[in-house]
């Protein structure tokens, strides 16, 4: 058990925990707990010393990766040791001896098909190329402290996360991405001010400049009266701000169907989507993701209109849309570039330190213009061509 501090700035027992009513143990006295324990034992167990002190797992990990950063201990998987030799501060990059060191990037991200996989590619690239090593953990958009209490263990020197979004619209919902005791590098969302994070760089595509690039597309062709049918991602809620911005720049004809929460795969709602297209003599839609955006080409087809002279088609992602029958014009987010930037960042703040100045990075997609909105792509015209690229 941990012996009581010498020098007391709240009320602690004689094993170091906090009692009731008593103020929390503050920042120094932890230290000195936990100092004192691996000088002790040689190791310290973050579980337990957490629960010998009344305080979470991440606080402990905090404090053991300030006393790291000092040289005081090593970290290693569950908590700390007796340092090995003397290291250099964290984020230089180097050993005491001048030799570089290898950083390890943690990375947690949604597990979805081929959009992860671009930006995690995008990161390896960027991890190889500064000698840093990756460690990946999936969230399938579900909680993910799990996968970073795992990768703290492991004493990975930073992370790339890529949060749930209601995550990150409150400070409450947000306060365990604050303590986190490495740096963090948001990927592919953008905080609300409310949440408190913004001390930490972020890097994200440009959705909704994204998709006033489709609607300006669209309005070149003559189309005024312009759909969305989007179904319910994080993505959507960034597509749905853009179409509204671009109502208002292109003054677009109102009381056209406009779906942000559409339920993938759900034929019935398509069809009723497809009725009001026709009842307000809509000429243009985009559809997010590309699989719904082809359901839509397929549905609008089986009712004798064509595409894109009845209605033009624009996906959002451009994962799969260049594969559809008709060809589908579509918003291409930088993915790739996205998860490079990100690690690239994260390694430069790593490296950096204190002198790191922290900035948010919005990558603006590019519109690829196929067959599903202009007339000139004809069969035997190579849609992989570069200048169809907008």
């Amino acid at each position: 058990m941990l012996t009581r501090p010498r020098t007391l700035q709240c009320s602690i027992d004689r094993d170091g925990r906090t009692g009731v009513g008593a103020d929390p143990v503050s920042s120094p006295l932890r230290q000195e707990a936990i100092l004192r324990e691996v000088r002790r034992n040689g190791s310290v167990n973050v579980t337990r010393i957490a629960a010998e002190l009344g305080v979470s797992v991440m606080t402990v990990r905090r404090d053991i990766a300030v006393l790291a950063h000092h040289g005081l201990v090593t970290r290693v998987y569950g908590g700390a040791i007796l340092p090995r030799t003397k290291p250099a501060p964290r984020g230089s990059g180097t050993t005491v001896s001048g030799r570089s060191r290898t950083l390890v990037l943690g990375m947690v991200a949604p597990c979805r098909s081929a959009y992860y996989r671009e930006v995690i590619g995008g990161v390896q690239v960027a991890a190889e190329g500064t000698g840093s090593r990756l460690m990946l953990g999936v969230s399938a958009y579900g909680d993910e402290r799990p996968q970073v209490e795992d990768m703290l263990s492991a004493g990975v020197d930073g992370l790339l996360l890529t949060p749930r979004p209601d995550t990150l619209r409150s400070a409450e919902g947000a306060a365990w991405i604050r303590e986190l005791p490495v740096p963090v590098v948001i990927v592919e969302r953008r905080p609300e001010p409310a949440a408190g994070l913004d001390q930490l760089e972020r890097v994200a595509s440009d959705h909704a400049r994204g998709t006033v690039q489709a609607l300006r597309h669209l309005v070149e062709l003559g189309h005024r009266r312009v759909g969305l049918l989007a179904s319910a991602t994080p993505t959507a809620v960034w597509i749905s701000r853009g179409f509204d911005i671009s109502r208002a720049i292109f003054t677009l004809a109102a009381g056209t169907p406009c779906v942000a929460d559409h339920v993938a795969y759900d034929f019935a709602a398509v069809d009723a989507f497809i009725d009001a297209l026709v009842a307000t003599g809509t000429t243009a839609v985009v559809a997010h993701p590309d699989e719904q955006a082809a359901l839509l080409v397929q549905r609008v087809r089986a009712r004798g209109l064509a595409v894109p002279d009845d209605l033009a088609v624009i996906a959002y992602d451009d994962d799969l849309a260049s594969l559809a029958e008709i060809p589908l014009t579509a918003v291409a987010p930088a993915r790739y570039a996205v998860g490079r930037l990100a690690a690239t960042r994260l390694v430069q703040r790593l490296r950096e330190g204190s002198r790191h100045v922290v900035q948010e990075s919005l990558l603006l997609p590019r519109l690829a213009v196929r067959a599903s909105t202009s007339t000139r792509f004809l069969p035997g015209i190579d849609l992989s061509d570069p200048s169809t690229a907008l």
